[in-house]
């Protein structure tokens, strides 16, 4: 049983939608699916596919079949920092954070599981036992994994209040581009394509909507290109990428999201999560993390 407490920006959305989100492993469809099977309800009552929802309501997903991922102790795992309550990785592009079926290997979680048997019996449950925030594929770099249910507490509310710092490195093509910027746009799903998002201006009525604000600086200019170091607070699904196409500095190599393709890049986008800090409270000390640029990366600058 997964159980998540919508928040404000979600409140209005269709809950087969916000199910589908909150759970990367299901589809839309399959979250419809369970909605008219029963095994989704809004604070106990039985939910419909097409019922919207209210900040504050938890949404229950009992998920059939559902047991934790198989732990992969040969699948290799960079360590960046070990702790008893938690774990800072370095995920490699290409390598998915979390698996979509059962019997999938090979994923960031497959390997922690490997190597952190204790992360099963934290967080949601599910496929991403123990994850703070993901990674789309094809970006690099750090990710966190609580491994005790206090630490994973604690550090999902400080990303929703937006007091976990998280630093990201993006290359980009050096045309027009300023030495700083700042794009502030709603994030909504594409109705075109599942597999983007959108961004509409603030105040927008769009359903599903959820505040964004992106901020970069140029590092450094080489060879047409440019080395950003960018900050967004909550990082929603596909923000960075959205954000900086929306403002006509696309990533390279995010033919997804108008990014100029790349040989030397071999069909990862130049996005990677460089930085995480996080100032202490009596439950989680205080840590920081830093990942340098991977090698294909550093080598186009």
């Amino acid at each position: 049983m997964e159980r998540h407490v919508v928040a404000t920006e979600d409140a209005g959305t269709r809950v087969d939608v916000l199910v589908a989100r909150l759970i990367p492993a299901l589809s839309r469809r399959r979250a419809a699916a369970l909605c008219m099977a029963g095994a989704v309800t809004i604070d106990g009552r039985s939910a419909s596919k097409g019922d919207s929802v209210q900040a504050g309501v938890e949404i229950a997903v009992l998920l059939p079949g559902s047991c934790c991922p198989l732990a992969d102790p040969d699948a290799p795992l960079t360590i960046v920092l070990e702790r008893p309550d938690l774990v800072i990785v370095d995920k490699p592009a290409a390598q998915p954070t979390a698996p979509l079926r059962h019997d999938e290997r090979g994923t960031l979680v497959n390997a922690l599981l490997g190597r952190f048997p204790d992360l099963a019996d934290v967080g949601f449950g599910g496929f991403e036992p123990g994850i703070i925030h993901r990674l789309d594929n094809h970006t690099s770099g750090l990710v966190i994994a609580a491994r005790r249910p206090e630490a994973f507490a604690r550090l999902r509310v400080a990303i929703t209040r937006e007091l976990l710092e998280k630093r990201y490195l993006a290359i980009v093509e050096d045309h027009g581009l300023a030495e700083t910027g700042v794009v502030t746009g709603l994030i909504v799903p594409d109705p075109k394509s599942a597999r983007r998002v959108r961004v509409v201006p603030p105040g927008s009525p769009a359903r599903g909507a959820r505040p964004a604000t992106t901020r970069w600086g140029v590092v450094s200019r080489r060879g047409g290109l440019a080395l950003l170091e960018v900050t967004a607070p909550r990082a929603v699904r596909h923000q960075i990428r959205a954000h900086l196409s929306e403002a006509g500095h696309p990533i390279l190599g995010d033919a997804l999201y108008g990014g100029s393709i790349h040989s030397a890049l071999s069909g990862r986008h130049a996005l990677h999560a460089s930085q995480v800090c996080w100032v202490g409270d009596a439950v989680v000390s205080a840590f920081a993390a830093v990942a340098p640029l991977p090698p294909e990366l550093e080598a186009l600058l």
